[in-house]
């Protein structure tokens, strides 16, 4: 008779639930990864425009030019400030799942001890009941034996 463990399906579906839990936590590592690169590419596109300005400052003196070089960065600054509470969230929501993963793993975990020790626990009844058998079948040919003689 082969072991059967009695919770084998429910240790399959909680597994598979990791696995889902592993790939969502995936995903919001690379969203995190999306809004820090959002994030630095947006600093770069300001310190490019404040190296613009600062080049162009002893220049004449062009009006229009100046307000949208303002404008735009105050555009930038803002997308900053947005990106950043995005990656706050992001953040946030990336350590939520982090936690759900390390919980399923552990209920995971649980189930998978218990099983090998259910297994551990149906190989020495198998050797017990084997070893048994053996002694019964070394006492029936013992017996015989002696009764020939």
């Amino acid at each position: 008779m082969a072991f059967k463990f009695r919770l084998q399906k429910l240790l399959q579906y909680r597994e598979n639930q990791k696995k889902m839990e592993q790939e969502e936590l995936a995903c919001r590592q690379r969203e995190v990864l999306s809004a820090q690169q959002e994030l630095t590419r947006l600093q770069l596109e300001e310190q490019r425009l404040l190296e613009h300005h600062r080049t162009h400052q002893g220049g004449e003196l062009n009006i229009p030019g100046l307000i949208a070089m303002e404008n735009y960065g105050c555009y930038l600054q803002r997308c900053q400030r947005e990106h950043m509470e995005g990656l706050q969230k992001a953040e946030d929501k990336l350590e939520q799942q982090r936690s759900v993963v390390m919980e399923s793993w552990r209920s995971c975990r649980v189930l998978s001890l218990l099983r090998e020790k259910k297994q551990h626990d149906y190989r020495e009844a198998e050797k017990i009941s084997e070893q048994r058998l053996n002694d019964e079948q070394g006492i029936n040919c013992y017996m015989s034996m002696r009764q020939k003689q």
